[in-house]
Protein backbone atom coordinates (compact mmCIF):
# COMPACT_ATOMS: atom_id res chain seq x y z
CA UNK A 1 0.00 0.00 0.00
CA UNK A 2 1.68 3.41 -1.11
CA UNK A 3 1.72 6.40 1.00
CA UNK A 4 -1.16 8.05 -1.58
CA UNK A 5 -3.51 5.24 -1.00
CA UNK A 6 -2.43 5.68 3.00
CA UNK A 7 -3.82 9.40 3.03
CA UNK A 8 -6.40 8.41 1.36
CA UNK A 9 -7.58 5.75 4.09
CA UNK A 10 -7.15 8.26 7.07
CA UNK A 11 -8.65 11.43 5.62
CA UNK A 12 -11.92 8.73 5.26
CA UNK A 13 -11.21 7.80 8.91
CA UNK A 14 -11.26 11.56 10.43
CA UNK A 15 -14.22 12.24 8.17
CA UNK A 16 -16.00 9.98 9.21
CA UNK A 17 -14.76 9.83 12.54
CA UNK A 18 -15.85 14.16 12.82
CA UNK A 19 -19.18 12.90 11.25
CA UNK A 20 -19.65 10.83 14.04
CA UNK A 21 -18.78 13.53 16.78
CA UNK A 22 -21.16 15.92 14.71
CA UNK A 23 -23.86 12.63 14.70
CA UNK A 24 -23.47 12.59 18.47
CA UNK A 25 -23.48 16.84 19.05
CA UNK A 26 -26.46 16.82 17.26
CA UNK A 27 -28.52 14.09 19.25
CA UNK A 28 -26.85 16.17 22.35
CA UNK A 29 -28.47 19.28 21.29
CA UNK A 30 -31.42 17.62 19.47
CA UNK A 31 -32.55 15.68 23.05
CA UNK A 32 -35.91 17.20 24.35
CA UNK A 33 -35.13 16.05 27.64
CA UNK A 34 -31.89 18.60 27.73
CA UNK A 35 -33.99 21.53 26.24
CA UNK A 36 -36.47 20.97 28.61
CA UNK A 37 -33.66 21.31 31.51
CA UNK A 38 -32.36 24.43 29.56
CA UNK A 39 -35.65 26.19 29.24
CA UNK A 40 -36.54 25.07 32.89
CA UNK A 41 -33.24 26.73 33.84
CA UNK A 42 -33.37 29.99 32.44
CA UNK A 43 -37.31 30.19 33.23
CA UNK A 44 -36.65 29.65 36.89
CA UNK A 45 -33.36 31.52 37.18
CA UNK A 46 -35.74 34.75 35.95
CA UNK A 47 -38.66 33.69 38.37
CA UNK A 48 -36.12 34.23 41.16
CA UNK A 49 -34.87 36.94 39.88
CA UNK A 50 -37.74 38.87 39.75
CA UNK A 51 -38.98 37.43 43.27
CA UNK A 52 -35.38 38.93 45.52
CA UNK A 53 -36.39 42.29 43.36
CA UNK A 54 -39.61 42.23 44.61
CA UNK A 55 -38.20 40.68 48.16
CA UNK A 56 -35.77 43.78 48.12
CA UNK A 57 -38.86 46.58 47.11
CA UNK A 58 -41.41 46.13 49.16
CA UNK A 59 -40.32 46.53 52.70
CA UNK A 60 -39.06 49.72 51.34
CA UNK A 61 -42.06 50.92 49.58
CA UNK A 62 -43.59 50.40 53.28
CA UNK A 63 -44.20 53.97 54.72
CA UNK A 64 -41.48 54.00 58.08
CA UNK A 65 -38.74 52.92 59.74
CA UNK A 66 -36.50 50.17 60.47
CA UNK A 67 -34.91 51.98 63.02
CA UNK A 68 -38.21 53.16 64.97
CA UNK A 69 -37.07 50.88 67.86
CA UNK A 70 -34.01 54.05 68.67
CA UNK A 71 -37.41 56.19 68.67
CA UNK A 72 -38.83 53.89 71.43
CA UNK A 73 -35.67 54.10 73.55
CA UNK A 74 -35.78 57.92 73.38
CA UNK A 75 -37.30 58.28 76.74
CA UNK A 76 -33.91 57.03 78.22
CA UNK A 77 -31.90 58.80 75.36
CA UNK A 78 -31.48 62.63 74.75
CA UNK A 79 -33.78 63.09 71.62
CA UNK A 80 -30.02 65.07 70.10
CA UNK A 81 -28.21 61.32 71.09
CA UNK A 82 -31.05 59.68 69.46
CA UNK A 83 -30.99 61.45 65.96
CA UNK A 84 -27.22 61.03 65.84
CA UNK A 85 -27.56 57.50 66.70
CA UNK A 86 -30.14 56.79 64.14
CA UNK A 87 -28.19 59.08 61.29
CA UNK A 88 -25.35 56.75 61.73
CA UNK A 89 -27.08 53.48 61.68
CA UNK A 90 -28.63 54.49 58.44
CA UNK A 91 -24.99 55.17 56.85
CA UNK A 92 -23.88 52.18 58.29
CA UNK A 93 -26.44 50.19 56.90
CA UNK A 94 -26.62 51.77 53.73
CA UNK A 95 -29.96 53.28 54.43
CA UNK A 96 -29.23 56.75 53.44
CA UNK A 97 -28.32 55.82 50.33
CA UNK A 98 -30.75 56.38 46.86
CA UNK A 99 -33.02 52.99 46.06
CA UNK A 100 -31.34 52.00 43.32
CA UNK A 101 -28.38 52.21 44.74
CA UNK A 102 -29.01 49.85 47.44
CA UNK A 103 -30.65 47.88 45.39
CA UNK A 104 -27.17 47.70 43.25
CA UNK A 105 -25.17 46.57 46.24
CA UNK A 106 -27.56 44.44 47.24
CA UNK A 107 -27.52 41.97 44.11
CA UNK A 108 -23.92 42.58 44.15
CA UNK A 109 -23.48 41.26 47.74
CA UNK A 110 -25.86 38.48 46.88
CA UNK A 111 -24.86 37.06 43.65
CA UNK A 112 -21.50 37.48 44.00
CA UNK A 113 -20.83 36.83 47.62
CA UNK A 114 -24.03 35.27 48.89
CA UNK A 115 -24.23 37.59 51.47
CA UNK A 116 -27.98 38.47 52.90
CA UNK A 117 -26.63 41.46 55.11
CA UNK A 118 -26.89 41.89 58.60
CA UNK A 119 -30.38 42.07 60.57
CA UNK A 120 -31.13 46.06 61.72
CA UNK A 121 -33.22 45.25 64.48
CA UNK A 122 -32.82 44.27 68.34
CA UNK A 123 -31.87 41.87 69.50
CA UNK A 124 -30.35 40.94 66.74
CA UNK A 125 -28.83 43.67 65.66
CA UNK A 126 -25.64 43.82 63.46
CA UNK A 127 -25.74 40.03 63.32
CA UNK A 128 -25.62 38.36 59.65
CA UNK A 129 -28.95 37.31 58.64
CA UNK A 130 -28.01 33.34 57.16
CA UNK A 131 -26.66 32.96 60.55
CA UNK A 132 -30.09 33.64 61.84
CA UNK A 133 -31.86 31.72 59.26
CA UNK A 134 -29.55 28.39 58.35
CA UNK A 135 -30.97 27.04 61.82
CA UNK A 136 -34.73 28.05 60.91
CA UNK A 137 -34.31 25.95 57.07
CA UNK A 138 -34.25 22.06 58.86
CA UNK A 139 -37.37 23.36 60.88
CA UNK A 140 -39.28 23.98 57.86
CA UNK A 141 -38.09 21.74 55.00
CA UNK A 142 -38.97 18.71 57.97
CA UNK A 143 -42.41 19.57 57.77
CA UNK A 144 -42.90 20.14 53.73
CA UNK A 145 -41.08 17.60 52.20
CA UNK A 146 -42.56 14.41 54.03
CA UNK A 147 -45.80 15.54 53.78
CA UNK A 148 -45.51 16.03 50.13
CA UNK A 149 -44.33 12.53 49.58
CA UNK A 150 -46.83 11.44 52.19
CA UNK A 151 -50.39 12.89 51.20
CA UNK A 152 -48.96 12.43 47.07
CA UNK A 153 -48.95 8.41 47.66
CA UNK A 154 -51.22 8.03 50.28
CA UNK A 155 -54.04 10.59 48.60
CA UNK A 156 -53.22 8.96 45.30
CA UNK A 157 -54.12 5.39 46.73
CA UNK A 158 -57.24 6.38 48.48
CA UNK A 159 -58.73 8.15 45.15
CA UNK A 160 -58.23 5.32 43.41
CA UNK A 161 -58.92 2.82 45.64
CA UNK A 162 -62.48 5.04 46.25
CA UNK A 163 -62.52 5.50 42.61
CA UNK A 164 -62.65 2.16 41.23
CA UNK A 165 -64.88 0.30 43.29
CA UNK A 166 -67.20 2.94 45.26
CA UNK A 167 -68.90 1.71 48.12
CA UNK A 168 -70.23 3.17 51.33
CA UNK A 169 -67.32 2.43 53.69
CA UNK A 170 -64.90 3.65 50.41
CA UNK A 171 -66.53 7.32 50.22
CA UNK A 172 -66.98 7.59 54.36
CA UNK A 173 -63.23 7.39 54.06
CA UNK A 174 -63.15 9.40 51.28
CA UNK A 175 -65.50 12.62 52.11
CA UNK A 176 -63.78 12.34 55.56
CA UNK A 177 -60.51 13.31 54.10
CA UNK A 178 -62.56 16.00 52.41
CA UNK A 179 -64.18 17.61 54.98
CA UNK A 180 -60.65 18.09 56.87
CA UNK A 181 -58.93 19.34 53.46
CA UNK A 182 -62.06 22.07 53.30
CA UNK A 183 -61.62 23.09 56.97
CA UNK A 184 -59.13 25.79 57.51
CA UNK A 185 -55.89 24.26 58.40
CA UNK A 186 -55.03 26.96 60.94
CA UNK A 187 -58.57 26.41 63.05
CA UNK A 188 -57.66 22.49 62.56
CA UNK A 189 -53.59 23.67 64.17
CA UNK A 190 -55.61 25.12 66.96
CA UNK A 191 -58.18 22.36 67.66
CA UNK A 192 -55.61 19.51 67.38
CA UNK A 193 -53.00 21.47 70.03
CA UNK A 194 -56.27 21.82 72.14
CA UNK A 195 -57.28 18.35 72.06
CA UNK A 196 -53.81 16.47 71.93
CA UNK A 197 -51.47 19.37 73.62
CA UNK A 198 -53.53 21.05 76.33
CA UNK A 199 -55.97 17.93 77.52
CA UNK A 200 -54.59 14.80 76.99
CA UNK A 201 -50.89 16.02 77.00
CA UNK A 202 -49.89 13.40 74.20
CA UNK A 203 -47.07 16.39 72.81
CA UNK A 204 -44.97 18.52 75.02
CA UNK A 205 -46.10 22.92 74.20
CA UNK A 206 -44.15 23.61 71.43
CA UNK A 207 -43.08 27.25 73.10
CA UNK A 208 -40.21 24.59 74.51
CA UNK A 209 -38.85 23.66 71.26
CA UNK A 210 -35.23 24.08 71.50
CA UNK A 211 -33.39 25.39 68.16
CA UNK A 212 -31.84 22.71 65.94
CA UNK A 213 -28.45 21.22 66.00
CA UNK A 214 -26.77 18.21 65.12
CA UNK A 215 -27.03 16.55 68.55
CA UNK A 216 -28.90 13.59 69.52
CA UNK A 217 -30.26 14.95 72.46
CA UNK A 218 -31.58 18.06 70.85
CA UNK A 219 -32.85 16.09 67.63
CA UNK A 220 -34.92 13.54 69.85
CA UNK A 221 -36.18 16.49 71.88
CA UNK A 222 -37.52 18.35 68.25
CA UNK A 223 -39.05 15.24 67.05
CA UNK A 224 -41.37 14.99 70.36
CA UNK A 225 -43.03 18.42 68.88
CA UNK A 226 -42.36 17.16 65.58
CA UNK A 227 -45.27 14.58 65.19
CA UNK A 228 -48.13 17.06 65.73
CA UNK A 229 -47.59 19.60 62.91
CA UNK A 230 -46.58 16.61 60.00
CA UNK A 231 -49.58 14.57 60.97
CA UNK A 232 -51.77 18.18 60.60
CA UNK A 233 -50.10 18.99 57.36
CA UNK A 234 -50.63 15.10 56.30
CA UNK A 235 -54.59 15.28 57.06
CA UNK A 236 -55.75 18.45 55.62
CA UNK A 237 -53.76 17.87 52.05
CA UNK A 238 -55.15 13.99 51.49
CA UNK A 239 -58.05 15.14 50.48
CA UNK A 240 -57.14 17.07 47.63
CA UNK A 241 -55.08 14.46 45.66
CA UNK A 242 -57.42 11.85 46.33
CA UNK A 243 -60.33 14.10 44.53
CA UNK A 244 -58.40 14.02 41.16
CA UNK A 245 -57.39 10.47 41.64
CA UNK A 246 -60.50 9.37 42.01
CA UNK A 247 -61.82 11.03 38.86
CA UNK A 248 -58.67 9.76 37.16
CA UNK A 249 -59.53 6.12 37.89
CA UNK A 250 -63.48 6.43 37.37
CA UNK A 251 -61.69 7.48 33.81
CA UNK A 252 -59.27 4.61 33.88
CA UNK A 253 -62.16 2.56 35.09
CA UNK A 254 -64.18 3.27 31.80
CA UNK A 255 -61.46 2.62 29.60
CA UNK A 256 -61.41 0.14 26.47
CA UNK A 257 -58.31 -1.83 27.79
CA UNK A 258 -59.95 -2.28 31.26
CA UNK A 259 -62.92 -3.68 29.65
CA UNK A 260 -61.25 -5.31 26.86
CA UNK A 261 -59.08 -7.23 29.58
CA UNK A 262 -62.10 -8.11 31.48
CA UNK A 263 -63.70 -10.01 28.89
CA UNK A 264 -60.22 -11.70 28.33
CA UNK A 265 -60.35 -13.11 32.31
CA UNK A 266 -57.97 -10.73 33.30
CA UNK A 267 -57.49 -10.84 37.50
CA UNK A 268 -59.20 -8.28 39.15
CA UNK A 269 -55.98 -6.84 40.99
CA UNK A 270 -53.97 -7.13 38.26
CA UNK A 271 -56.40 -4.79 36.30
CA UNK A 272 -56.34 -2.86 39.29
CA UNK A 273 -52.79 -2.37 39.41
CA UNK A 274 -53.24 -1.37 35.49
CA UNK A 275 -55.36 1.48 36.20
CA UNK A 276 -53.78 3.06 39.13
CA UNK A 277 -50.14 3.18 36.78
CA UNK A 278 -52.17 5.13 33.99
CA UNK A 279 -54.26 7.31 36.37
CA UNK A 280 -51.45 8.15 38.97
CA UNK A 281 -49.06 9.71 36.00
CA UNK A 282 -51.18 13.22 35.48
CA UNK A 283 -51.19 13.62 39.10
CA UNK A 284 -47.67 14.31 38.84
CA UNK A 285 -48.32 17.62 36.86
CA UNK A 286 -49.87 18.70 40.41
CA UNK A 287 -46.90 18.70 42.66
CA UNK A 288 -45.55 21.99 41.74
CA UNK A 289 -48.81 23.46 43.07
CA UNK A 290 -49.03 21.61 45.75
CA UNK A 291 -45.60 22.18 46.91
CA UNK A 292 -45.95 25.85 46.82
CA UNK A 293 -49.19 25.24 48.40
CA UNK A 294 -47.90 23.45 51.40
CA UNK A 295 -44.67 26.31 51.61
CA UNK A 296 -47.59 28.81 52.42
CA UNK A 297 -49.74 26.66 54.73
CA UNK A 298 -46.15 25.60 56.84
CA UNK A 299 -45.31 29.85 57.40
CA UNK A 300 -48.90 29.97 59.00
CA UNK A 301 -48.62 27.07 60.29
CA UNK A 302 -45.42 28.31 62.25
CA UNK A 303 -46.93 31.36 63.31
CA UNK A 304 -49.95 29.08 65.00
CA UNK A 305 -48.00 26.77 66.47
CA UNK A 306 -45.00 28.62 67.51
CA UNK A 307 -42.65 26.14 64.96
CA UNK A 308 -39.48 27.88 65.14
CA UNK A 309 -39.33 27.45 61.21
CA UNK A 310 -38.52 30.56 58.51
CA UNK A 311 -42.10 30.99 58.55
CA UNK A 312 -42.26 32.69 61.79
CA UNK A 313 -39.08 33.91 61.76
CA UNK A 314 -40.25 36.02 58.58
CA UNK A 315 -43.71 37.04 60.44
CA UNK A 316 -41.43 38.46 63.32
CA UNK A 317 -39.41 40.18 60.83
CA UNK A 318 -42.45 42.05 59.39
CA UNK A 319 -43.53 43.10 62.70
CA UNK A 320 -40.34 44.81 63.50
CA UNK A 321 -39.33 46.03 60.02
CA UNK A 322 -36.23 44.64 59.82
CA UNK A 323 -35.38 45.32 56.18
CA UNK A 324 -32.30 42.23 55.59
CA UNK A 325 -34.22 39.52 57.57
CA UNK A 326 -37.75 40.22 55.78
CA UNK A 327 -35.55 39.86 52.38
CA UNK A 328 -33.51 37.01 53.57
CA UNK A 329 -36.30 34.94 55.01
CA UNK A 330 -38.06 35.69 52.02
CA UNK A 331 -35.08 34.53 49.12
CA UNK A 332 -34.73 30.91 51.27
CA UNK A 333 -38.41 30.38 51.04
CA UNK A 334 -38.22 31.42 47.28
CA UNK A 335 -35.19 29.47 46.88
CA UNK A 336 -36.70 26.34 48.13
CA UNK A 337 -39.54 26.69 46.17
CA UNK A 338 -37.72 27.10 42.83
CA UNK A 339 -35.40 23.93 43.40
CA UNK A 340 -38.19 22.47 44.47
CA UNK A 341 -40.44 22.65 41.60
CA UNK A 342 -36.77 22.63 39.15
CA UNK A 343 -36.55 19.07 40.68
CA UNK A 344 -40.30 18.19 40.36
CA UNK A 345 -40.00 19.27 36.89
CA UNK A 346 -37.49 17.25 36.06
CA UNK A 347 -39.10 14.29 37.92
CA UNK A 348 -42.01 14.35 35.26
CA UNK A 349 -39.19 14.36 32.66
CA UNK A 350 -37.50 11.23 33.64
CA UNK A 351 -41.20 9.44 34.31
CA UNK A 352 -42.58 9.97 30.75
CA UNK A 353 -40.69 8.60 28.00
CA UNK A 354 -42.07 10.65 25.74
CA UNK A 355 -39.48 13.40 27.52
CA UNK A 356 -36.85 11.35 28.64
CA UNK A 357 -35.64 9.94 25.13
CA UNK A 358 -37.25 12.29 23.00
CA UNK A 359 -35.19 13.61 20.23
CA UNK A 360 -32.62 10.46 20.53
CA UNK A 361 -32.99 7.47 18.06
Amino acid sequence: MNSLEMNVIEEEDLKTSFLDEKTRAQKIVGNSFLRLILRKLVFYFLVFFIAITLAFLIPRLVPGSPLYYIRDLSGSINPVDAAIIIAELEALFGLDLPLWNQYLIFLEQFFLHGNLGVSINLPTIAEPVFDLIAPRIPFTLMIVIPALIITFFVGNWVGAWVGYKETKPRKVVYYTFLIMGAAPFYWFAYVLTDIFVQYLHFFPPFTSTPEFSFDLAVILEIMKHYWLPLILMVLVNIGGWSTGARSMMIYERGSGYILYSQKLGFKESKLRKYAYRNSILPQFTGLNLNFNNMIGQTIILEFVLFWPGLGSLMISAFTQGDYAMIMGTFIIIILVIVIGNFLIDLSYGLLDPRIRIGGSE
